[in-house]
């Protein structure tokens, strides 16, 4: 295996395998239920808010990949701390993040997959070229914001599995 490929490959990997997590860790919500904080507590984000927010990381993936998709609802599940879960406001459906999300995986699987060795070197391109500038963590690297992106989106499909739970719903389905 070249170090292209033991770079590149675990990326890829993860990046489809989230899509297919999305998509099974929303099924059977409903559009109500995504906008409720579960037992009421403003402290835990709605699933709603999570999965916009997981949108926006997708777009964050066409982005590094050189593919500019008009973002939507960048207002309302910005990254970086720049977004919250709000209550008493209109958001898209479920139904809408999700058919969006699904939009946007195949051009970018395939931008993804086309990338070389010298891209995944490179520093990401503005406005995301500092963001890991000073990381202990995460080389500020094409590579490194992948890694990055690819780990947050398994921690928010984490949170609305728990969620998931919580409202008395069966275990994500990993098929």
């Amino acid at each position: 295996m070249n170090k292209h490929s033991e770079i590149k490959k675990p990326l890829l990997t993860l990046f489809k395998f989230h899509h297919c997590l999305y998509n099974n860790v929303l099924d059977g919500f409903t559009d109500e239920e995504t906008n409720q904080r579960l037992h009421e507590n403003r402290k835990i984000n709605h699933v709603k808010y999570l999965a916009g927010h997981l949108l926006n990381s997708q777009y964050g993936f066409g982005f590094l990949s050189g593919v500019r998709f008009p973002v939507k609802w960048n207002e309302l599940f910005a990254p970086m701390n720049h977004s919250e879960a709000k209550d008493d406001i209109r958001y898209p459906s479920i139904d809408e993040i999700r058919e969006e999300w699904n939009a946007i995986y195949e051009p970018t699987w395939e931008a993804l997959n086309r990338l070389s060795m010298d891209d995944l070197n490179t520093i990401p391109p503005k406005p995301a070229d500092k963001v890991f500038e000073n990381s202990p963590v995460f080389e500020n690297t094409v590579a490194g914001f992948m890694t990055f992106l690819n780990h947050h989106q398994a921690y928010h499909i984490g949170q609305i599995g728990i969620l998931r739970r919580g409202f008395g719903k069966e275990p994500m389905n990993y098929d």
